[in-house]
């Protein structure tokens, strides 16, 4: 008989045999391996605490990709083997002497790795075996909080259990992103899945409850839903059948609908709703849409949905009326007694008959009443479309005036406060109220109930300073939250129909336009002058200034400007004075004369009166001119910059290089060296630019040629010749001139 195959996880794969050939101790070194790959957390890491760490294959990967010289923590219950440049602890992560051990090998460090690869002893349970995992997942986060620097990572292995999701939660809270993954070196029908948690946020205080199992993995109760939630965005996950239930498709009836105490959900599980009560399908409330509906609920909206739940409260309301009728009507049976059932048995008939006439009426005259309150709800929203449409009529003409405003105060055609091209009249008759040509024609016939309209128009609106365009969105909100969503939507599309006419209005107002007022000027010209009146202003002063009129072209002052210009603005006496000392009698001198260019050239050098400002001033501008020519250009400050940070990177990374070289044991000191020079000449290291000192040679020095007196360093012999060319030329072109 053949020996029995082992199976499980006893059986050797491929990364058994690789952890075999690479010299690791564990086959979940590949584990980490592909993690890192992915996520690139140990490169960059300077100190890494490893919980649950024997038999050390995590040690070892983490010895090999994190930088040298690094601080490597391994944390276990049994003993781990010696590994070079790490540190083994055999203790229990879950109590205060593994932590009190911890502190004491990092002392004032921060980790910035943790990585967690622990699990219970697996036995017969499963339920029991996931919880342990996930409570000795805490103790490891608790841990991580307590030991990782901010912006730190924090790797665990998790089982896939019903405590996952609240795990994942924890996790959340600690670090900005989350993620979750599977490795390929992770056994297929192992139930462990890998967790990165990146970006700890270090926060000062944490409560107790989040490492707490009793409170972490409590069961909560699940909310009651909504009709939103009734209609996924995305397509939701599978998540199996219940307990007992092996189909999806469920049908219920339309009593059990009714006596839903929550609707909600019921449609949630529902598929189809049937009639088992024929009142309740002839009902006029229960429409063809209605049926429809109920044929087939999963594939409903959330307009359909609310359709169903509103049809669901009239069959109820129809229900409770009816129940009371018949609650009546036994009382009046009972009330009755023997005798009188006796004497009036043949009037029972014409009674019933009586009743039934009644009811008949009560029902046409709720019907009515009902139609009366559509139409009354209706004509209360038409009249609030039109309250609001006047509103914001009057309240956006407001705004477009302030706007106007606060232009002319900008421009400095008017002060703050007071307007002096203010076109309200506050007289009792306002020409300028007369815009429109059949108003005027009406008060030319003598019909003054417009013009008393017209002043009368504006009393019952007022917009303090602090209201914006914003209050649109408040009317809004109010209206919304007074009128239902019909109701809202009637006063929506009311308010619409009247935006629409209140702009024909206005187009028919603007074509009729015919007032008592007229404008002098068009609008292109106004805007033209309004221009102009603005670009005349002077660039130092601020206004229309007589004195640096004349320099308005060149819009760059030099120092004597600049120098003139601090004057402007610093004192006002000095401002006044130069206004007054440009009126001079060589200031507007246009007169053409028959005489040559250069006396005019002379004359426009040399006739005009000198500028008030002392040298000291102009010297110092000229200085400061100096100073910003002075400056690197921005370009190349960032080109020095970037050149600089690259040899800062080229260092480091020639450091850690170094840092290695010198750790090895193998080689000797002699190899050392050559290695350290060629890993600093790679780097551009060594290669500074030496100062050279240029020497003339003299007659008959040869080629050899001693160090001449006072040069020091490195110095270069070169002919004079050279030099004597150039003399030579330059006397030519001396002699020449």
């Amino acid at each position: 008989m053949g020996k029995k195959l082992k199976v499980g996880k006893t059986r050797k794969d491929k990364f058994y045999h690789l952890a075999k050939e690479t010299g690791y101790r564990s086959r979940s070194s590949f584990k980490l391996i592909q993690l890192n790959r992915k996520f690139s957390f140990l490169q960059k890491a300077r100190a890494v605490v490893d919980l649950c760490a024997a038999p050390g294959g995590w040690l070892q990967v983490a010895s090999k990709f994190m930088p040298v010289s690094s601080l490597i923590i391994g944390v276990d219950l049994v003993p781990i083997k010696p590994i070079p440049n790490v540190v083994t602890l055999q203790e229990d992560i879950t109590t205060e002497k593994c932590r009190q051990a911890l502190r004491k090998e990092l002392q004032t460090w921060k980790v910035d790795v943790v990585l967690n690869d622990g699990a219970p002893n697996v036995g017969a349970n499963w339920q029991h075996d996931a919880f342990s995992q996930a409570h000795l997942t805490l103790m490891a986060l608790k841990l991580a909080c307590e030991f990782l620097a901010k912006g730190g990572t924090f790797v665990t292995k998790v089982f896939r259990s019903k405590d996952y999701q609240p795990l994942l939660w924890i996790f959340q809270q600690f670090f900005k992103k989350v993620q979750a993954t599977k490795p390929q070196a992770s056994r297929n029908e192992s139930a462990e899945i890998f967790v990165i948690c990146q970006g700890f946020v270090a926060p000062d205080k944490i409560d107790s409850k989040f490492f707490d199992p009793k409170h972490a993995f409590k069961e909560v109760e699940v909310q009651a839903k909504t009709v939103r939630d009734l209609i996924p965005v995305k397509k939701p996950k599978a998540e199996g059948y219940a307990d007992g239930d092996l189909t999806l498709y469920h049908t219920f009836t339309v009593t059990a609908f009714l006596k839903a105490e929550n609707p909600v959900d019921f449609l949630g599980k529902a598929s189809e709703i049937t009639f088992d009560n024929p009142d309740l399908e002839s009902h006029p409330a229960t429409s063809v849409e209605v049926k429809a509906c109920c044929s087939d609920i999963k594939v409903l909206g959330r307009k359909e949905l609310r359709l169903l739940l509103s049809w669901r409260s009239k069959l109820r309301r129809y229900l409770a009326k009816r129940l009371k009728q018949e609650a009546k009507q036994l009382d009046q049976e009972i009330n009755l007694s023997s005798d009188e059932e006796e004497s009036d048995s043949e009037e029972v008939p014409e009674k019933k008959k009586k009743t039934e006439d009644q009811q008949q009426q009560e029902e046409e005259e709720e019907e009515d009443d009902d139609d009366e309150e559509e139409e009354m709800e209706r004509r209360l929203a038409e009249l609030k479309a039109e309250e609001v449409a006047d509103l914001k009529r009057k309240k956006k003409k407001l705004l477009k005036e302030r706007r106007k405003q606060r232009e002319r105060v900008e421009l400095k055609m008017d002060l703050p406060g007071v307007s002096i091209a203010d076109g309200n009249d506050s007289s009792l008759f306002s020409l300028s109220t007369i815009k429109k040509k059949q108003v005027l024609d009406d008060m030319s016939k003598g019909d003054m109930q417009a013009a008393d309209a017209l002043v009368d128009e504006d009393d019952d609106f007022h917009l303090s300073e602090e209201e914006d365009d914003d209050d649109d969105e408040a009317d809004k909100m109010s209206l919304a939250s007074d009128l239902d969503e019909e109701d809202l939507a009637e006063v929506e599309q009311r308010e619409k129909e009247l935006k629409k006419k209140f702009s024909e209005e206005d187009e028919e107002d603007e074509g009729q336009e015919g007032g008592l007022l007229v404008e002098l000027e068009g609008k292109d010209e106004k805007n033209e002058r309004d221009t102009n009146l603005w670009f005349s202003k002077c660039v130092v002063c601020n206004t229309v200034c007589v004195f640096c009129s004349s320099g308005k072209k060149a819009r760059i002052l030099d120092a004597e400007g600049l120098a003139l210009g601090s004057q402007i603005a610093t004192s006002k006496k000095s401002t006044r004075d130069l206004i007054d000392g440009s009126f001079h009698r060589f200031a507007s001198s246009e007169q053409e004369w028959e005489v040559p260019d250069w006396f005019l050239d002379d004359e426009r050098k040399h006739r005009k009166k000198p500028v008030p400002v002392t040298r000291e001033m102009v010297e110092e501008y000229k200085q400061k001119w100096k100073e910003i020519d002075a400056r690197p250009i921005k370009r190349v400050a960032e080109a020095k910059a970037r050149k600089k940070r690259r040899m800062l990177k080229k260092m480091e990374q020639a450091k850690k290089k170094a840092e290695a070289v010198v750790n090895t044991v193998d080689i000797s000191e002699r190899e050392k060296m050559a290695q350290l020079k060629s890993i600093y000449k790679k780097a551009g290291i060594g290669k500074e630019k030496r100062d050279v000192t240029y020497v003339v040679s003299k007659k008959g020095a040869g080629k050899k040629v001693r160090r001449p007196p006072g040069v020091k360093g490195v110095f270069k012999v070169v002919d004079g010749r050279m030099k004597k060319d150039m003399r030579g030329t330059q006397r030519k072109e001396r002699a020449e001139l």
